[in-house]
């Protein structure tokens, strides 16, 4: 996933750990001194900053939702496969989504 990729996170981060990490490439990338570093930064956040967003956007969301310019500006290198337990981890907070 692209978007967590940006910000440098996991699947299984919590909201809080997420917060943290955004506003850490914020300092990284401050909007008057990257400004497209920023949006993108902005972008990632704005698609992953909840559990439930996170979810649809695993479940749901395109790649092109952030280009691929967009993402090799701010990280190197790209990982399109899903390991086995990240995924088992979606199946179990997708259940748990469903069920209330």
């Amino acid at each position: 996933m692209i978007a967590l990729k940006v910000l440098g996170l996991e699947f299984t981060n919590d909201d809080e750990t997420i917060r943290k990490a955004y506003l850490k490439s914020l300092k990284k990338y401050p909007p008057e001194k990257f400004p497209d570093k920023y949006k993108t930064v902005r972008k990632a956040y704005e698609l992953i900053e909840t559990e439930q967003r996170r979810l649809e956007y695993y479940l749901f969301g395109h790649e092109d939702d952030i280009t691929y310019d967009e993402y090799s500006s701010v990280c190197l290198n790209i990982d399109k496969t899903i390991p086995k337990e990240k995924w088992n981890k979606l199946c179990q907070l997708y259940q748990k989504t469903k069920s209330k």
